[in-house]
């Protein structure tokens, strides 16, 4: 019984491998069965299989390797925890995008399209995604290469390669970003904090602002590879005190499908089922049900000092910006006021607002 595929990601020395253990630890503790998949380039270049030094491969072949061997594991581990009677968690040491920070976007997506893979669909194949920062930001003093051979990255690199990996999980629709703000044991504490209040379904901590985006908005976002998804969101008829949502997440090609079941309440929704679902029994409660309304947005998720921000352009010209709170704005984005608790630009509501109407959407 599979509950979650949580991937575990990063710049080097970020302490994967101590969160890794916690959380077999304590959630074995409660009664979950724990697969872990071992960060498998670790693996390989401790094996011999490189991409530097003697007898080396290249980069686009040995990241072509970990791409197939991260896709069977994967897999495999899967079907097992569907066997079994009992709720299990797969922990990924890495994951298929963090192949993606060692390539070239036209690379990477070369590498997909080679094996008909889609991007979307990989991406949501994870049900969460935990970025722990490297110690080279915030706290150098901590970072060292002796605790991993296969590790060659210098302090200025590593704080590079923990940039990309970000930008390579960002549009990841459950990616959290665990920084170094705390010494290292609070740090793994607070990876363990964040998948529970997963399992919790938690309130939603983010604010929300209507925004405008100024001149250098485009260059800016352009400089991060932002990727941008158009979202279609419907909401079906209920009783008053309970909201269905159903979302279709597009990527070029390819969509995914989501359920959500919420208490309403705007701002501090309780969510009591969010799930995937597949393109027939989406299609099924359109259908079924009467259609209150629906809304169309373009989604660009991108990351800015170490903070997660999600800008959705709505089709009247809108922008709205999601953020954690406390992340600073970034300085190419005008904020107009803080909308969090707005029921006018709650999305069920949104229709005709006309606060931005001049600029270009992204």
């Amino acid at each position: 019984m599979l509950v979650a595929k949580i991937c575990l990601t990063g710049g080097p020395c970020g302490g994967k491998t101590t969160a890794l253990a916690r959380i077999e630890r304590e959630f074995t503790d409660i009664g979950y069965k724990v697969f872990i998949i071992n960060e498998i380039a670790t693996r390989f270049i401790n094996s011999g299989v490189k991409p530097f030094g003697e007898d080396n491969i290249s980069m686009i072949d040995f990241e072509d390797i970990l791409l197939k061997q991260q896709l069977v594991e994967e897999e495999s581990f899967e079907k097992v925890a569907k066997l079994l009677n009992k709720k299990c968690i797969i922990l990924c040491d890495r994951g298929v995008f963090d192949i993606k920070s060692f390539l070239s976007n036209r690379q990477f997506d070369g590498l997909l399209n080679k094996y008909n893979l889609s991007k979307l669909k990989l991406m949501d194949n994870y049900d969460m995604v935990i970025h722990l920062n490297t110690v080279a930001k915030g706290a150098p003093q901590f970072y060292t290469t002796e605790n991993n051979k296969a590790r060659k990255e210098g302090i200025k690199e590593a704080i590079i390669r923990d940039d990309m990996c970000q930008e390579a999980w960002s549009f990841h629709n459950n990616f959290k970003v665990v920084d170094n703000s705390t010494d290292f044991e609070n740090k793994v504490q607070r990876v363990i904090n964040t998948i529970k209040e997963y399992f919790k379904t938690p309130v939603r901590k983010e604010r929300k602002y209507l925004v405008t985006l100024k001149p250098d908005a485009k260059e800016e976002l352009d400089k991060k590879q932002v990727v941008t998804l158009k979202i279609k969101q419907t909401y079906l008829s209920t009783d008053k005190d309970c909201e269905i949502r159903l979302r279709k997440r597009t990527l070029g090609k390819d969509s995914t499908y989501y359920i959500t079941v919420k208490k309403n309440n705007y701002g501090k929704n309780k969510v009591i089922v969010e799930e995937k679902i597949d393109k027939n029994i989406y299609e099924r409660l359109l259908e079924q049900r009467m259609i209150i309304n629906e809304v169309n947005k373009e989604r660009t998720c991108f990351v800015y000092e170490e903070s997660i921000y999600k800008l959705d352009y709505f089709e009247d010209g809108t922008y709205v910006l999601e953020a954690f709170d406390g992340a600073k704005i970034p300085p190419f984005i005008n904020v107009i006021k803080d909308v969090t608790y707005d029921d006018a630009y709650y999305n069920i509501n949104i229709k005709n607002h006309r606060a931005c109407l001049t600029k270009e959407h992204i």
